[in-house]
This record gives C-alpha cells, structure tokens and sequence, in this order.
C-alpha cells in the first residue's frame, strides 16, 4: 500500500481520532463508567445496539442504562429476569425489545458469574482457538446465547443481537466492542481487557465503512461479510501491525461528518 495512502489515513487519524466526536458514537454512553465491570457490561449492550442512526442508539442505550441506576453491574446481578423483564417491558429499539435486553443481561450474568468477567470468557475461548479470533469470537458468542436462550428461546429478533462470524456475518457490532474493550484507552477506546492484543482485532465493517474502503482500495468485494472485513484489515495491517484498527474511529467519523455536510 502507497505511503501516499497512509498519509491520508494518518491525517484522518489525526484530524477525527478524537473525544469531541464521541457525541456520535455509541461510546459516549460506556465512557459514563469507570469500573471494569460496569464498562465491560455497557459496552456490550451499546455495541449489539449500535445499528440504526446514531441519535437513535445513543437515547436508547442511555434509556436502558437510566433504568438500571447508577450501577448497571450491581443491578445486572440483583436483580432477577422478571424485574429486568418487567422493568424493561416498554423498551423498544427496530428489531429488538425489553424480553431481548433482559435475556441479554440475564447472560451477562451468568457468564460474569462463572468466568468472573467477560474478558475472563473471551480469553478462554482464545485459548481454545489458537489465538484465532474468528474460532475465538464464535465460541464467546456462543456462549452468550446459550446462556440467553432460557430466556429468550429462538427468537429471531434475539439472534440478530449477537452475530456470529460462523454464519459469514462481518459482525460489525461484536467485534466493535472488542475495540473498545482491547484497545488502549486513549480517550476513544477503552483499555478496559489487558489480556489480549489488539493486533488481533479486526476492522469493524459495515454497508457504511465498506463504502469508504471499497472508494480507498482496501477491498474490491461486494459482499459486506467476514471475508471483507479480513481483507480491509489485511490491508491496514500494513499501516500498523501492531493495531491494525486503530483507524476505525476516525475513518468513520469523518465520513458522517461529510456525509452530514
């Protein structure tokens, strides 16, 4: 890749990788937190909803978190599936509602519960994957929605809430909130997992981020899938070895911003 490119990635970098685009970003609801637990927590329920227009996603994360008080952590384990259920009853947001978000944090529960934190979970299934983070992803989605599905059953709309790369998905909302979580906290990403390196991480891609990487070069496919989002990173890799997203933000933001223009 021309060095050429690189310096216009680095100037978008050095132009939008910074907090005061982070009121467009679903982040700006996990950054009310400092606690481990807490941000591990909100951070997955802000990225599983990061879908539709940002506006959007940002009240109604903010709406579920107001619900749970001053400590989602505490709350999540305290209180019981019907409270969640019931207290979440109204809740709506496109495809999902408050029995999906309940079942969601029913699971963070449990696997909190058993592993002791989700990083403790993820690490888990890196070990059982040799390091490679889509077997890796596969398994920590997996057991999510096993613990979930007690609660939720099949549901579709369930489904939709935790991707899985197994199926091909990019799972732009999944591995978004690995960013957060294994990236360093440089006041956008979180830093909050220190067990795994963020040269693993892969670019976070959807119909958006595939239109501006298909208009840099960084991928000639069509289909918005985990094979693009490989290829894309593939790509910035040669940028960064070491944190081969680390344009992720910036790259996406500027685009809203023009897109906004």
């Amino acid at each position: 890749m021309s060095s050429k490119l690189k310096t216009v990635f680095d100037d978008i970098y050095a132009n939008y990788h910074h907090p005061r685009y982070l009121g467009l970003d679903p982040l700006v609801c996990v950054r009310q937190f400092s606690g481990k637990d807490n941000r591990e927590a909100v951070g997955l329920l802000a990225a599983v909803l990061a879908y539709g227009r940002v506006e959007i996603i940002v009240r109604n994360v903010n709406t579920v978190i107001n619900l749970m008080g001053g400590d989602p952590a505490q709350f999540i384990r305290d209180t019981s599936y019907r409270g969640k259920l019931k207290l979440f009853d109204r809740f709506k947001h496109r495809f999902n509602d408050g029995q999906d978000i309940s079942a969601l944090l029913e699971s963070i529960k449990i696997v909190t519960g058993e592993y002791g934190s989700l990083e403790n979970c993820f690490v888990g299934c890196m070990a059982r994957s040799d390091g490679q983070l889509k077997k890796s992803l596969t398994l920590f989605i997996d057991i999510l929605k096993n613990k979930a599905y007690a609660y939720s059953g099949n549901r579709a709309s369930f489904d939709y809430l935790l991707p899985s790369p197994a199926r091909g998905s990019a799972c732009k909302r999944p591995v978004l909130y690995l960013r957060w979580m294994i990236r360093a906290d440089d006041g956008i990403d979180l830093g909050v997992w220190n067990s795994v390196s963020p040269s693993c991480l892969i670019m976070p891609v959807d119909t958006h981020v595939a239109k501006i990487a298909r208009g840099y070069g960084l991928t000639s496919r069509k289909s918005v899938d985990w094979k693009m989002a490989e290829e894309i990173t593939a790509r910035l890799r040669e940028f960064d070895i070491d944190d081969p997203v680390r344009y992720d933000f910036s790259l996406c933001h500027a685009g809203m911003v023009d897109f906004r223009k």
